[in-house]
């Protein structure tokens, strides 16, 4: 069963852009092969120094602790597929499924925001800025929540 057949909603945060693809496959290569023979703390501070405003300070304690548990899980079996994924416009389009893209406010022209504006040009649908950067979700925990909530109930969900 595809997620197209139980949801009528989605919100796409940031998938990798279109322009440049060889060097962003690149990018993503020699980050799994960093995880891989380095191990994924050498992975991840090469990832994280990719983002955008992103905080250079560690996460809060009980976050952290939490986080570094699935990262290495993260680079062995996600990092890859998460990177490599090419949503089906047309099958989304047929299955009229609203989108809403997000990006963050503080990710300025970042890759990944260049991705996610092509996707919601691609799909037709509106690109939001939420508040910070790309992991606001981490850093501002309550104001990615209201950004959620207000995207939401500013396409008709209560």
């Amino acid at each position: 069963m595809s997620y197209e057949s139980i949801t009528d909603t989605k919100i796409e945060a940031e998938p990798l852009p279109k322009a440049d693809a060889e060097k962003w496959h690149s990018f993503v290569r020699d980050i799994y092969t960093k995880s891989q023979r380095d191990g994924w703390q050498a992975a991840q501070t090469e990832f994280m120094a990719s983002l955008i405003n992103v905080p250079d300070t560690p996460y809060p304690p009980d976050l952290n602790e939490r986080i570094s548990l699935n990262v290495d899980f993260f680079f062995k079996h996600e990092f890859r597929a998460f990177f490599g994924y090419l949503p089906n416009i047309e099958s989304i389009r047929n299955y009229c499924v609203k989108m809403v893209t997000a990006t963050g406010r503080d990710s300025d022209d970042a890759y990944y925001v260049q991705a996610t504006r092509a996707l919601a040009t691609n799909l037709g649908c509106p690109n939001v800025e939420f508040p910070g950067h790309h992991d606001v979700s981490f850093w501002m925990p309550e104001e990615f929540a209201n950004s959620i909530w207000r995207t939401l109930e500013g396409h008709g969900y209560e």
